[in-house]
């Protein structure tokens, strides 16, 4: 039986007793830290919902309850009868089966717990990283090209990321937003690939940061959200046009209950001295929150946006005064980059990337 804070417990109660007299409901189970056993005071509470309503995206809506911060992630039931996207293949190793109406979840945790480090599925998830790592970097070398440095390091440092998932696969530890760093470094330690944290490290200037550091790039985060949540709000019906997925990042982004969260965790990893930690969880956060902001005021003003100079684009709307590309770029540590900086960044980040390209096959191959 999981262990559940008292408080938190009767919050969960309440809330899946009402999810479940929803008809599209048809299965709800905890996943992440509070599943796995190493969940922190500040961590809030994880809910995968397979909802058979006419949606083909994962989303996630947050919620406060009696102190309790709940994150709600629906997905599409036929990702729970059907195959099973590698995106959720973690949830549902982890998941807590709290009501599963037809036994669909039982019998595809079941199936997936015998899977989930056999050869052929560890392949499918770190294909996915190879995907996503190539096409950061592409990102990277095209915003560098276009004279876009701040777009280069950011995208180049989420492309190193995403092939480094592959190292902690290889050590069958977790991935977890707020613990990549410590995971990393674990994994690569067991597997005498700490050049590749060092590197990771480099890439992402997370080596040299103290205190004052972090708690100034929260700060600057906060002021981000703010505008973004301004913004938002005075567009609700342009919001309400725009696609899907991108409707419903917003509204989680911009709701109080995920500043409140954002800011407990971060501030939790901070008291610890997890610097580093702390740097990262930022950077992962506020570029996705960045990205849909980006593409909704390019929605309000009839233009079309390239992602690949994201900062770019932040910095050249149209608007009223703005200081969301300032606090961007504090937040994220890359407020005074230079070129050559940044073309050793890029190079580095390609040079991890082709090294776990070629060495994923060994390094997976005693997973199991």
């Amino acid at each position: 039986m999981i262990q559940l804070p008292e408080k938190t417990r009767k919050s969960l109660d309440r809330l899946v007793k009402n999810l479940k007299t929803r008809d599209s409901v048809s299965s709800i189970s905890l996943f992440g830290s509070w599943s796995r056993g190493d969940a922190a005071p500040s961590s809030d509470v994880d809910l995968l919902i397979s909802d058979g309503g006419n949606f083909n995206y994962e989303y996630v809506e947050r919620l406060e309850q009696n102190g309790t911060l709940i994150d709600l992630n629906f997905v599409p039931q036929k990702w729970i009868t059907g195959p099973v996207p590698s995106e959720i293949d973690q949830k549902i190793y982890e998941a807590y089966i709290l009501y599963d109406r037809d036994w669909a979840l039982t019998n595809t945790k079941e199936h997936m717990t015998k899977s989930y480090y056999t050869p052929e599925r560890l392949g499918i998830r770190a294909e996915s990283y190879v995907v996503d790592a190539d096409i950061y970097l592409s990102r990277a070398t095209s915003a560098q090209a276009r004279g876009d440095i701040e777009s280069a390091k950011v995208f180049a440092t989420i492309s190193a990321q995403a092939i480094l998932k592959i190292i902690i696969e290889a050590c069958k530890q977790p991935i977890s937003s707020s613990r990549y760093i410590e995971t990393l470094r674990r994994a690569a330690e067991q597997l005498s690939k700490t050049s590749l944290f060092a590197n990771y490290l480099s890439i992402a200037s997370l080596d040299s940061l103290d205190e004052k550091t972090v708690e100034e790039r929260l700060g600057s985060f906060k002021a981000v959200w703010d505008e973004i949540s301004s913004f938002t709000k005075i567009n609700a019906p342009l919001l309400n046009s725009v696609h899907f997925k991108i409707r419903t990042k917003l509204n989680y982004y911009t709701a109080p209950a995920f500043l409140q969260g954002m800011i407990l965790r971060s501030q939790a990893l901070i008291n610890e001295g997890a610097y580093q930690e702390t740097a990262h969880y930022i950077l992962n956060v506020l570029v996705d929150m960045l990205e849909n902001y980006a593409w909704l005021k390019a929605a309000e003003q009839n233009i079309r946006l390239d992602y690949t100079t994201l900062f770019r684009s932040l910095k050249g709307f149209k608007q009223k005064p703005s200081t969301i590309h300032k606090n961007a770029t504090k937040a994220l540590g890359i407020e005074s980059l230079d070129e050559k900086h940044v073309e050793k960044t890029v190079a580095l980040a390609k040079q991890v990337v082709l090294e776990v390209r070629g060495q994923r096959k060994a390094l997976l191959s005693g997973v199991g």
